[in-house]
């Protein structure tokens, strides 16, 4: 055979005369309806406006043969959706009369079928997949069963998601146009065409993938790295590798921690503990592909970072163990911190970006060897960050950009084992001490919420050791981080006299610090507008510690002195926290 080939073919020609294998360095299935409805959408309008013999071209797709199975390198979100298409139209096709030679042409797409007597073997499908995870293995296999059974009260994989969509689609033009469905079935068999590439051995496939990718294939850099540590290794650890990658795939997929990450995040991540082992603080980053991938690139400032590239990282051993423990980590990271720590890093999880996860990440290389280690700095560590990342806040500069160079300078000091005092003065924030009061009042009354939740979860760890992270309160759970934004003075003015209150004041006042304080969904529900003195009863049943204190207060009235007051008792807090840390 010739070191590839590429010959058009249609849809019907390429499933039924191929089996298909994606291999375990690929990357996953992430088609999402979106690209499924515009798949859809395009095959309609071809339909739709169709001239004779004219065909319509799906793209190129990349393989090579290997035990009988055509192995995809690129085209398998393309391949996947189509069988996943096929087999709703099959679904929908088989229960009717009148349409044998349709039917039988769909099932060629998907299954084997017996040579003498034509019946299909539903356990002989043509598309396998090694790089799925076993939960989307599975509801993968199952959606190629003979009997159909998705559970839609349960978790569902991607595959299962675009079939149901598929399905509706199909349902949908079925009822509007009852014939020309069919003349559509024929239409995707026939008249659409793919241009498979095939090569007669991986390593050239995976050539001719890289050059389309360097052309403008759209992978993510997890999917990259993963292929250019595949070809480093012999036939054995091809293997072990590819099996590891999956499983670690596997365990970020299941991690509650790591919501809309992939693998990419661990070597992001590694790639900030690297600078620090530079001493790099230059906030012209590269990009996490282009920092393991990218000899001797500049970046924006002419200097060569790429740190990664340049010492051939990817091809080391020891990379790939470190980013599995990294991943262990992050996928469960509580196994790895005190009772402290926990409130903490939950704080920081409902901050307005990720960037404290550099910092957390750079604590567990250093002492990741020594469990106790890393708990003992993370107690140490944690409270600083959650104050940088408020102080930030409270000078305007809690974006990225804002905080960035002191994260990174910060890192350099935990690499150092310099943890006591971690974070430096900086252009962005030149000061690191509590800004006035009046600045501060000015904050919380323009602050956005998500703002103001952080700094009073902040306040509510300050006020009270003891104060719970997670519980029980009438049969549902809460969190310290979920909770609401209670205004103590009521933001909906009631007319009447309120112990002085008139409109004016009340909304002069209501945004203030000393005016919010965190609650339970359903305890603010049950607080409402009511005035200070019913509110307390429902105080009461509150978890949160300030609740409690201000249920036992006897006052009944909420005045304008006890906003100032509180305002003041807040800012106190903070000053002395800023002090203490910075």
């Amino acid at each position: 055979m010739a070191e590839m080939r590429a010959e058009r073919k249609t849809i019907f020609d390429y499933l039924s005369k191929n089996k298909f294998l994606i291999p375990m360095y690929q990357r996953n299935y992430v088609w999402s309806e979106d690209e499924c409805l515009q798949l859809w959408e395009d095959v309609c309008n071809f339909f739709e406006n169709k001239k004779e013999d004219e065909e319509y071209f799906l793209g190129c797709v990349v393989v090579y043969k290997e035990n009988y199975r055509q192995n995809i390198i690129d085209g398998q979100q393309r391949t996947t959706t189509l069988n996943l298409l096929i087999r709703a139209l099959y679904e929908k096709a088989r229960g009717q009369n009148g349409i044998d030679k349709l039917k039988s042409d769909l099932a060629a797409c998907l299954w084997d079928s017996n040579a003498l007597t034509g019946q299909i073997d539903f356990d002989k499908v043509h598309l396998k997949s090694e790089v799925a995870t076993d939960f989307d293995n599975q509801s993968l296999e199952n959606l190629f069963k003979d009997t159909l059974d998705i559970k839609s009260n349960i978790k569902l994989s991607l595959y299962e998601k675009n079939f149901l969509f598929f399905q509706g689609k199909i349902d949908e033009l079925a009822r509007e146009k009852p014939v020309e469905w069919f003349d559509f079935c024929l239409c995707l068999l026939r008249s659409c065409v793919l241009l498979p590439i095939e090569c007669d051995n991986r390593d050239k496939a995976l050539r001719i993938f890289n050059t389309l990718n360097n052309r403008g294939v759209t992978l993510s850099p997890a999917d990259i790295f993963k292929g250019l540590i595949f070809e480093k290794k012999n036939e054995e650890e091809k293997k072990i590798f590819a099996r590891e990658w999956k499983e670690l795939e596997s365990k970020i997929q299941s991690s509650s921690h790591l919501k809309k990450e992939n693998i990419s995040f661990l070597f992001t991540q590694y790639e900030h503990i690297i600078r620090a082992e530079y001493n790099d603080v230059d906030t012209a980053i590269p990009s996490t592909l282009d920092f393991w991938t990218q000899k001797h690139k500049k970046n924006t400032k002419g200097r060569d970072v790429n740190y990664a590239a340049n010492d051939d990282m990817l091809s080391k051993e020891s990379t790939f163990i470190f980013i599995q423990k990294l991943g262990d980590f992050w996928c469960n990271p509580y196994e790895y911190l005190s009772q402290d720590s926990k409130k903490y890093f939950a704080l920081l999880g409902i901050y307005q970006n990720k960037l404290w996860q550099m910092v957390v990440s750079m604590c567990f290389y250093k002492h990741h060897q020594n469990k106790e280690a890393l708990q003992e700095v993370l107690d140490i560590i944690l409270p600083q960050v959650a104050a940088y990342c408020a102080i930030g806040l409270l000078y305007g500069k809690g974006g990225a950009s804002g905080l960035l160079w002191g994260f990174m300078k910060a890192n350099i000091h935990i690499h150092n084992n310099n943890i006591q005092k971690i974070f430096e003065t900086s252009k962005n924030i030149p000061n690191l001490v509590m800004p006035s009061l009046e600045s501060f009042i000015h904050f919380s009354k323009k602050a956005l919420p998500r703002h103001i939740r952080y700094i009073l979860a902040l306040y509510a760890l300050m006020l009270d050791s003891k104060q719970e992270l997670e519980w029980n309160l009438n049969g549902k759970n809460y969190t310290l981080m979920s909770a609401e934004i209670e205004h103590i003075l009521p933001r909906k003015w009631l007319e009447a006299n309120y112990n002085g209150w008139d409109k004016k004041d009340a909304q002069e006042f209501l945004e203030h610090i000393g005016n919010k304080m965190l609650l339970e969904k359903k305890v603010n529900i049950e607080a409402g507008n009511g005035y200070f003195h019913r509110k307390k009863e429902s105080y009461k049943n509150s978890h949160f510690k300030e609740a409690q204190l201000l249920a036992q207060n006897e006052q009944k009235d909420w005045a304008k002195t006890d906003i100032e007051k509180r305002n003041r008792h807040i800012y106190e807090k903070f000053r002395d926290l800023f002090t203490r840390v910075f």
